[in-house]
């Protein structure tokens, strides 16, 4: 019996191709998975910076009551470096850094907080004389549109 090598190299050259192609989805799939892993670590870095100033502020102001005259200026220096934190939020989402996901939920959240009292009487102070442009754009596009798209 007489061996045809041609059918072999060919055979060997079909496994071959099968198998890089096997190498090249596989790392493919791992690139885009730890892509994935870094944004959410870099979206939950975000949120811990979140969690740890509105952990500094009254419950009355997060409930949209008064501040008590002694709180005001800590307070008012608290919802500034929130307003700084969502400003830079807002940038990152323009960016596309930020999910999707994230972002509906980041954006639902700057919404109802711009919308109690102690925090929209600093970002109306504020927003004279800071360049918050990213917040502000969003606030005057009432929440409306995704940032993402805004210089596409």
């Amino acid at each position: 019996m007489k061996i045809d090598w041609n059918v072999i190299s060919s055979i060997a050259t079909s496994i071959g191709s099968i198998a890089t192609a096997i190498g090249v989805f596989f790392g493919a799939w791992q690139i885009r998975l730890s892509k994935k892993q870094s944004q959410a670590g870099f979206e939950d870095s975000l949120d811990q910076q979140y969690r740890l100033l509105t952990m500094e502020l009254p419950v009355d102001v997060l409930i949209g009551k008064e501040v008590s005259d002694k709180d005001k200026n800590h307070v008012r220096e608290l919802i500034f470096n929130y307003l700084d934190l969502t400003n830079e939020q807002v940038y990152l989402r323009a960016k596309g850094r930020i999910s999707t996901h994230t972002w509906n939920s980041w954006c639902s959240g700057i919404k109802g907080h711009l919308n109690r009292p102690a925090f929209k009487q600093v970002f109306e102070e504020v927003k004279q004389g800071s360049s918050f442009t990213y917040l502000e754009k969003l606030v005057a596009d009432e929440f409306n549109s995704d940032p993402k798209h805004w210089y596409s």
